[in-house]
C-alpha cells in the first residue's frame, strides 16, 4: 500500500495534536529537512506534561521519532523532535538510513544475555 507524502504528514501531525491537546501542551509543526523528515513537531508547556508526552508519542504516532532539542524557558518547557518515516520504510541507500543504522549499531549493549547472544555468531 503506497501512501501520499502529505498524508503521512498530516496523519503524524493529527496523533501528535490528539495526544497533545489533553494533556495541556501546546504544538508547533514545520517542515523537516531531510528526506526522512515527515514533520518538526515543537512541544511547549509545563516541564512534567512535555516529557510525560514524549514516550507515549512512540506509541501513538505512526513514525520515528528524533528529539532535536530541549530547552527551559520561565515557566514554560520546550521539546522539539522530528517525525520521520519508519527506519524500515525509507530508501535502503538513503543517508538519514544509512546514520541511524550507525547510531543503532552504537548503542552499547545493557545486558550479560544480550551480550551472550551477540557474540554467539562471533567464532573468537
Amino acid at each position: 500500500m503506497s501512501w501520499d507524502p502529505d498524508e503521512r504528514v498530516l496523519q503524524a501531525r493529527a496523533a501528535v495534536l490528539r495526544a497533545a491537546v489533553p494533556a495541556g501542551v501546546r504544538v508547533s509543526f514545520g517542515d523537516g529537512r531531510r528526506r526522512s523528515d515527515l514533520t518538526l513537531a515543537l512541544l511547549r508547556g509545563e516541564r512534567l506534561s512535555v516529557l510525560t508526552l514524549a514516550p507515549r508519542l512512540l506509541e501513538q504516532v505512526p513514525a520515528d521519532i528524533e528529539i532535536v532539542r530541549s530547552a527551559h524557558f520561565g515557566q514554560s518547557y520546550e521539546l522539539m523532535m522530528a517525525l520521520t518515516e519508519k527506519l524500515e520504510q525509507q530508501p535502503l541507500r538513503s543517508p538519514e538510513r544509512r546514520a541511524k543504522l550507525r547510531q543503532l549499531s552504537e548503542v552499547p549493549v545493557s545486558d550479560d544475555e544480550t551480550a551472550t547472544l551477540l557474540d554467539a555468531g562471533d567464532p573468537a
